[in-house]
């Protein structure tokens, strides 16, 4: 008995609802996280080939230094590697923004870019960090220490993460009146242990979405 009258007040309602036409049915959405983690992969290869083109000139300039090599040598190597890593951001955003583009997305390359520098500083912090914790935990050369693995996954992290952020809030969509979710109704139904169903409705009055 309290199942059906509950299924009369949904239908009522539903009725009413529907006898309005400014309220409007929930939208289906692609699932976000599942886009954010594929622009994140995007921004890899780009910081992988940067990041071996700098470990690659850092050492060729050490090598240089204490092999006796020319200054030219030593600062032509440097700088490069210096080049390397500043353009890396770029690279990474590049990835992310490919990526968004192929499935579908809107963002903003330049946003994206803006926001892995971003993630850049914030890499050059966690690292200089990293460094302090280790040093100041563990002194000696050769000790293992997990007190700087936050600061490293931070590090890690930082750049696609600025990537992804930066392109998503860039889009022309994704402004504050476009993230915001009109009202909505759902009829929804559940199966109770007892194997009746029950009936209810969801309303959403507003929503904001990233």
């Amino acid at each position: 008995m309290k199942s059906k009258l509950v299924l009369i007040a949904v239908i009522c309602m539903v009725t009413t609802a529907a006898a309005q036409p400014a309220l409007p049915v929930a939208e289906s959405q692609k699932p976000r996280a599942g886009v954010y983690a594929l622009e994140g992969l995007g921004a890899l290869p780009g910081m992988a080939g940067c990041g071996c083109l700098a470990m690659g000139f850092g050492t060729v300039a050490i090598l240089a230094s204490f092999g006796g090599g020319s200054p030219g040598t030593i600062l032509g190597a440097f700088s490069l590697e210096l080049v390397s890593i500043a353009v890396l951001p770029a690279a990474a955003a590049w990835g992310t923004v490919s990526v968004g583009e192929r499935i579908g997305e809107d963002g903003s390359r330049g946003w994206a870019i803006g926001g892995a520098y971003v993630g850049l500083a914030v890499t050059a912090g966690a690292t200089a960090l990293s460094v302090v914790v280790v040093n100041s935990t563990h002194p000696r050369v050769g000790r293992t220490t997990y007190w700087d693995i936050p600061f490293d996954v931070v590090a890690a992290l930082a750049i696609p993460t600025g990537a992804v952020v930066g392109y998503n809030l860039g889009a022309p969509s994704k402004s504050v009146a476009g993230r915001l979710q009109a009202p909505a109704l759902t009829l929804t139904s559940a199966e109770l242990p007892d194997h009746s169903v029950e009936y209810g409705v969801k309303v959403r009055l507003a929503g904001l979405r990233f």
